[in-house]
C-alpha cells in the first residue's frame, strides 16, 4: 500500500475511506458490497449479528477484504469490533475474557497487558484488526446506565495505567486499539444511545478526573481514540453540543493540547444523541469539520450512503476542503500499513490455538479479581455436602451497547460442576421465596438490583430471613448499596464464563477471593 495513491484517488473513494459501516447478517449484504464498490468504503464494524462461528467470521473477513482489494486504490479494510470483555463481547463462544472492572479489581498492569495481547491474537486469527477498546472512562457515577462495569474503576490514574497497558498488549500483536469515549462518559446518568448526556463539571475537575486516562493512553502510543456524544459545556461553551462534532474537543483539546496524532473515530452517528439532534448526515460533515478521521454509521445503509454523499457535497461546495479529507486519509493509510497485514491471512486453525489461551487467561483474571466485599458472619465457603438453594433474577442488557445474553441458569450450572446439589428459584423480583428452615444454604444471584426495586426487596427479605445466605452480584457491584449491612456480598462484575466459574469455586471454597473493589459503593 503506497501513500502516494492519495493524490490520484477520486474524491468519492477518498471520502469512502473515512467511513466505517455495519450491516446485518453473517454474510456481506448487497448494500455493504455496493458501498465498497462505489465509494471504496474503508472500514467495517462487526456486531453480534454478524458473528456465528469462528470459521464463518474468518471467511467473512476474507471476503470483505477481497472486495476492498479489488476496487479503487486496492486499499485494505480496517475490520473492527467491540471486544471489551465481560458484558460487551461480540465474540460469544466461551473464549471472551472478563470485563474491565474485573481486571480493575486485579489492579495488575501486567495482567491488563496480557489481556490485550490475548484478545488481539484471537481477533487477528479471525481477520479483525481494530478493537474498539479499551474503555478509558472513569466510572464514578453508580447510576451510569452505559459504562459501569465496562470501566476499570473510579481512580483516574489506575484507569489510565490499566487502559494504556491493555492498548499496548493489543498493539503488540498488530491489532489497533481504540480508547473510548473521549472526553469521558463515566459521570453520566443518561445513555448517549438514547439522549444527549451533559457533563457539567468545570475544567479543573475534567483535568483531574476525566482527562488523565486518555492522556496516559496517548503517551503510551495508542493508535485511536473514539469520541463521545456527550456535551461538555466547560470545553465548548454549549450544553447542547455533542463532543463528537466540536472542534474545541477534537482539534483544540485532543490534537493541539494533548498532541494526539492518531486516528479519531466517532461513536456511531445513528445513536439518538446525534440522530435526534443535528442528524446522522449533518453529523458526519460536522464530525470531519471538528477533526475526526473515521465516521461510524453502524446500521442503516440508507443513512450510510446519505452521510457519504453529504460529505462529498460539503467538499464540492467548499464547506470542507479536499486537503482536509486528504489529511485524514493519510493518517488512515499510515495505521493500515502498520496493523492490517497478518489479519488478511487469518486461519481457523490459528483461532483454535488462541481460544485455548483466551480461556486460560479468563480463568486467571477471574480468580484474581473476584471480590468478597463483605463476609462478617463468615458464611463462606458453603459446604458442598449440604443442599444449596440458588435464587436468581432475570435480567436484560443495561444499554444498547451490550448484547442481551444473560441467562440465570449459568450460575446454577457452574455450581453443579463444583459439586453442589442445588434447587433453583428464578424470578423477576418482588416474589416471595419459600425456603425453610432459616439455616438453609442460599446464594442470591443479583442482577442490577440497584436499578430494580422489586429485586432489591426480595434480596432484603432473604437476608433478613436466613442465616446462611450470600449475595452474588453478577452484573453490578453497586448492588451492595441495596443489601442489608449483614449480607455476605461477593461480586464478579460480569457474567462471562470465567467469572461465573470463579464465583462457583469461591462459593465452594476452592478459590480464595483476592480482588479489591475499584469503585466506591454509595451508602
Amino acid at each position: 500500500m503506497q501513500t502516494q495513491t492519495v493524490a490520484s484517488m477520486p474524491l468519492e473513494q477518498k471520502v469512502g475511506q473515512l467511513f466505517m459501516a455495519g450491516f446485518d447478517g453473517s454474510e456481506p449484504t448487497d448494500g455493504i458490497r455496493e458501498l465498497i464498490r462505489e465509494y471504496n468504503l474503508g472500514n467495517i464494524i462487526y456486531f453480534a449479528r454478524n458473528i456465528a462461528s469462528p470459521s464463518q467470521v474468518t471467511a467473512l473477513s476474507a471476503e470483505l477484504q477481497s472486495e476492498a482489494r479489488a476496487v479503487g486504490a486496492g486499499l485494505p479494510l480496517f475490520v473492527a469490533t467491540d471486544q471489551e470483555g465481560g458484558v460487551v463481547s461480540r465474540l460469544d463462544w466461551g473464549t471472551q475474557l472478563p470485563g474491565q472492572m474485573l481486571i480493575g479489581a486485579c489492579d495488575d498492569d501486567a495482567m491488563a497487558r496480557k489481556a490485550g495481547a490475548t484478545v488481539g491474537r484471537e481477533l487477528q486469527s479471525l481477520g479483525i484488526n481494530l478493537n474498539l477498546a479499551p474503555v478509558l472512562d472513569v466510572n464514578n457515577n453508580p447510576e451510569n446506565p452505559v459504562i459501569g462495569v465496562r470501566s476499570f474503576g473510579e481512580d483516574p490514574e489506575r484507569v489510565g495505567a490499566l487502559g494504556a497497558a491493555m492498548a499496548e498488549g493489543l498493539q503488540s500483536v498488530d491489532v489497533a486499539a481504540c480508547g473510548k469515549h473521549f472526553p469521558g462518559h463515566g459521570d453520566t446518568a443518561v445513555d448517549s444511545h438514547l439522549d444527549l448526556p451533559v457533563v457539567a463539571h468545570e475544567q479543573p475537575r475534567l483535568e483531574r478526573v476525566e482527562f488523565p486516562p486518555f492522556e496516559a493512553a496517548i503517551q503510551g502510543g495508542i493508535d485511536a481514540i473514539m469520541t463521545t456524544h456527550v456535551a461538555f459545556p466547560a470545553i465548548t461553551g454549549d450544553a447542547e453540543l455533542p463532543a463528537t462534532i466540536s472542534s474545541a474537543v477534537q482539534t483544540a483539546l485532543l490534537r493541539e493540547q494533548f498532541g494526539f496524532d492518531g486516528l479519531l473515530v466517532t461513536d456511531c452517528l445513528e445513536m439518538d444523541a446525534i440522530a435526534d439532534g443535528v442528524g446522522t448526515t449533518e453529523g458526519a460533515v460536522r464530525a470531519i469539520e471538528a477533526g475526526c478521521d473515521i465516521v461510524t454509521v453502524s446500521h442503516t445503509v440508507e443513512r450510510q450512503r446519505a452521510a457519504i454523499e453529504a460529505v462529498l457535497t460539503a467538499v464540492r461546495t467548499g464547506r470542507l476542503t479536499e486537503e482536509r479529507i486528504d489529511r485524514s486519509l493519510h493518517r488512515i493509510q499510515r495505521y493500515k500499513q502498520q496493523r492490517v497485514g497478518t489479519s488478511e491471512t487469518a486461519e481457523v486453525s490459528e483461532w483454535r490455538r488462541c481460544a485455548t489461551a483466551s480461556k486460560q487467561l479468563a480463568t486467571e483474571i477471574a480468580n484474581c479479581g473476584i471480590t468478597l466485599v463483605r463476609d462478617e458472619s463468615e458464611t463462606l465457603p458453603f459446604d458442598t455436602s449440604r443442599h444449596l438453594h440458588v435464587v436468581s433474577f432475570t435480567g436484560t442488557r443495561g444499554s444498547p451497547a451490550e448484547d442481551d445474553r444473560y441467562n440465570p441458569e449459568v450460575v446454577a450450572a457452574a455450581l453443579r460442576e463444583v459439586g453442589f446439589e442445588i434447587t433453583t428459584h428464578t424470578m423477576a423480583g418482588g416474589e416471595t421465596v419459600d425456603i425453610t428452615p432459616a439455616d438453609e444454604q442460599i446464594v442470591a444471584v443479583s442482577y442490577d438490583a440497584l436499578s430494580n426495586e422489586a429485586q432489591a426487596e426480595t434480596l432484603q427479605t432473604l437476608v433478613a430471613d436466613h442465616d446462611q445466605l450470600a449475595v452474588l452480584a453478577v452484573r453490578n457491584p453497586y448492588d451492595l448499596a441495596v443489601c442489608p449491612d449483614a449480607a455476605t456480598f461477593l461480586t464478579t462484575y460480569d457474567y462471562s464464563p470465567g467469572a461465573i466459574q470463579a464465583a462457583a469455586k469461591t462459593l465452594a471454597g476452592t478459590v480464595e477471593p483476592t480482588g479489591t473493589l475499584p469503585v466506591t459503593i454509595p451508602k
